[in-house]
């Protein structure tokens, strides 16, 4: 296993219950397609004489990450199912005020407001309601309110203007919905980790399942006389920053496994540092990461256009810094994506592997 990938928050594998919430965002950070990458771009630098030998492998944290106990409210459509007369006052008020609200401009919400509270208080109304079929009921009372509020044919112009607007809002919902499913697990597994990492001697279970995976990537590293290579995304790269400069230093079975190029993608590895978020800058113990025996090359991936990704030079000694050129809509995870990172990712490996066999295997400022 002498490629190691490490995933950030919000990755589920297909027979978890948030898969079909969360793919949606996450594709491309994905680890089929992750390894057939490495495998097509990588492998070669690892192992030029049998890059198809080279064992790619990945971290799997997700089943240990957060779960939604309340999965919020799906909001329902209008008319609601409920005829108006068996809903109280209240409730009537605030299903009237959302059937007419997308006819009406901001500045005349106070007045809408306080237009269905009064009508759904009007026992005449009411009354009103109730001689109707059940099937015009909503009909009958949102004319109540609109006649109560001049709401007529004179402002059709204007109500159409507004409809064009809810159009509009409504295209937008399409593209905030996956969002909004994805940023409970973006925060959740974040705050799980670092409420649930441990100490260096005693390390929580997703440092434990990575400090497992990373001896055995050492050891099939060492026996097939090649580099190891890790590659993390996102929140991953927090993961392996504790795990060089606190986990490792503190257990005496892995105290010679090294990597040659740990490349973080998507990195938030700067501000974490920065912030004191890390375990070494919360107990002082460890190794720092430009002096670390762990590491041979610290290459940090981030981009302008990722607003979930930082720079770590001048956070963290020995980071090497690239602002990669992102599109599309989601650049968190376009990296993953592109072939020319996997390309730069392995003329790294070439470089550093040739820095090695001279005698300048360490982390450096330069």
């Amino acid at each position: 296993m002498s490629i190691l990938y490490v995933h950030g928050v919000a990755i589920r594998e297909g027979d978890q219950p948030q898969w079909e919430t969360l793919k949606r965002v996450t594709h491309g950070a994905l680890w089929d397609e992750v390894r057939a990458a490495l495998q097509t771009h990588v492998a070669p630098s690892v192992n030029p004489a049998d890059p198809q030998g080279v064992d790619i492998s990945w971290v799997y944290w997700g089943d240990l990450g957060a779960s939604l106990t309340n999965k919020g409210h799906e909001p329902s459509g209008w008319p609601p199912p409920e005829p108006p007369l068996t809903l109280n006052a209240a409730a009537l008020a605030d299903e009237l005020e959302r059937g007419l609200r997308p006819d009406l401009p901001a500045d005349r919400w106070p007045e809408l407001v306080e237009g269905c509270w009064a009508t759904a208080q009007d026992a005449g109304v009411r009354a009103a309601i109730g001689n109707v079929p059940v099937a015009a009921q909503w009909s009958v009372a949102l004319s109540a309110v609109r006649a109560r509020l001049g709401l007529d044919s004179a402002h059709l112009p204007q109500r159409l203007r507004l409809r064009r607007h809810q159009n509009v809002r409504r295209v937008m919902q399409d593209l905030r919905r996956p969002l909004e499913g994805f940023i409970p697990y973006f925060v959740g597994d974040a705050l799980d980790y670092f409420t649930r990492r441990g100490t260096p001697r005693q390390p929580g279970p997703i440092a434990t399942r990575v400090l497992a995976a990373l001896k055995k990537s050492w050891q099939l590293s060492r026996s097939r006389d090649e580099p190891l290579v890790i590659v993390t995304h996102s929140m991953g790269g927090q993961l392996i920053y504790d795990v060089l400069t606190s986990f490792l230093p503190a257990d005496p079975e892995l105290s010679d496994l090294r990597a040659a190029v740990w490349c973080a993608a998507a990195s938030q590895v700067g501000p974490c540092k920065a912030l004191g978020l890390f375990l070494d800058d919360q107990t002082g113990e460890g190794s720092a990461l430009d002096a670390s025996p762990h590491l041979g090359y610290f290459w940090n991936v981030w981009s302008e256009r990722d607003l979930l990704s930082f720079p770590a030079e001048g956070s963290v000694p020995g980071a090497h810094d690239t602002d990669f050129p992102l599109g599309g809509r989601s650049p968190h995870m376009a990296y993953l994506q592109r072939p020319e990172f996997y390309r730069t990712l392995a003329a790294r490996v070439r470089v550093q592997v040739a820095r090695e066999a001279a005698g300048e295997g360490c982390t450096d400022s330069d």
